[in-house]
């Protein structure tokens, strides 16, 4: 039996079978909802075979054009079981479980923005035993979660409680306002000068981290992407012009050197946001398991941003973290960039399958 993991973001939507094939398509929910019945009838694999049970899972609840959290999380659940017309769905719970659709719609609470546990879950097995974390950099987000011997173990369950603990960090690979990672950067006045001029950057989506990575060529370059600050192609000449205008210039102003600068910097600067956030669930899972264990963490790493995570703890010089493995390398098929679809895929094809089943079948 096919299943199919859907996981709705804000920004991306993102879907995968049990089996390992996946995708990603790119949409704004909060500019176009009406549209996500389309996007979602376009991004079901495979096209040939529909599914014989949807998982689903999302943090597009809060998107903007919805009024309450709850309102958000009642509309994604009414579209997908609308478009899934007669498939089985069930949506998965911060309480580490799924529900059916119409008993989800009264725990919006425990559904909101559950993607992240659905993949600690999944992945724990991974780590069975003994303190671990696992690190998924996304696009827009990092999350930062704290498993024991295999079992998701978090300071807090909703957004607010995991920002304010920092296992979620509001900034990703791509989306990320230049101005929400630093509020100066170093120029180098007059070009090709030894010294640094401290300057201000404008507080305006001029250019996001995207922009940033590309031009230190951690990201590469896709003319057919315009899902950028300004609605230009993802091209480094671009990126040159979005990122000068976030010390309001322009590309006849500075030179290749002086905003190759920048972009140094403000990477630095988000890799150190990230960092600092590990220090401090390093130390968070430390405190849950005897002094003996504290110096054998093991990590596991996911996302489209999941080089941004190595970075960040190559930074640290930890000693104590004993191991650090990218999903991408536990299957042939790579399923990092869409890891809680995938997961929420695999943990219905254990749990839920039996409820396809005639009942003639179960004994």
């Amino acid at each position: 039996m096919q299943v199919l993991g859907i996981d709705i973001g804000g920004a991306n939507i993102k879907a995968a079978t049990a089996d390992g094939e996946s995708r990603t398509v790119p949409f704004a929910i909060w500019k176009h909802p009406e549209q996500l019945p389309r996007i979602l009838r376009e991004l079901q694999i495979p096209k040939s075979t529909p599914p014989d049970l949807v998982a689903l899972t999302m943090t597009a609840e809060l998107a903007d054009c919805f009024p309450t959290r709850a309102d958000g999380v009642a509309f994604i659940i009414r579209t997908v079981t609308e478009v899934f017309s007669g498939i089985p769905v069930r949506v998965w719970l911060t309480s580490g479980e799924f529900a059916e659709p119409d008993d989800a719609l009264e725990l919006p609470e425990l559904v909101a923005a559950a993607n992240w546990h659905a993949l600690a879950t999944w992945a724990g097995r991974a780590v069975p035993a003994g303190p671990a974390l696992m690190i998924d950099v996304g696009s827009t987000t990092t999350d930062i979660i704290p498993l024991i011997d295999g079992v998701p173990m978090p300071a807090g369950l909703t957004d607010l409680q995991r920002l304010i603990s920092s296992e979620l960090v509001y900034t990703g690979a791509r989306r990320t306002p230049v101005c929400a990672i630093v509020q100066t950067v170093p120029l180098a006045v007059p070009p090709g000068s030894s010294v640094n001029q401290s300057v201000p950057v404008a507080a305006e989506l001029f250019a996001t981290s995207l922009d940033v990575h590309l031009l230190n060529g951690d990201l590469p370059e896709d003319s057919s992407d315009l899902d950028t600050a300004d609605g230009r192609p993802a091209l480094r000449s671009a990126s040159f012009n979005r990122l000068a205008h976030q010390i309001c210039c322009d590309s006849t102003d500075l030179s290749e050197a002086q905003i190759q600068g920048v972009a140094a910097y403000v990477a630095e600067r988000q890799i150190h946001q990230i960092a600092h956030a590990i220090r401090k669930q390093l130390a968070a899972v430390r405190q849950q398991v005897p002094v003996a264990e504290h110096h054998s963490v093991q990590i596991l790493i996911s996302g489209s941003g999941g080089w941004m995570a190595e970075k960040a703890i190559a930074t640290l010089h930890d000693e104590g973290i004993s191991t650090v493995t990218d999903l991408s390398v536990m299957f042939v098929r790579n399923v990092s960039a869409c890891a809680p679809a995938f997961a929420a895929a695999r943990l219905a094809s254990e749990r839920c399958m039996d409820d396809l089943l005639p009942l003639s079948a179960l004994y």
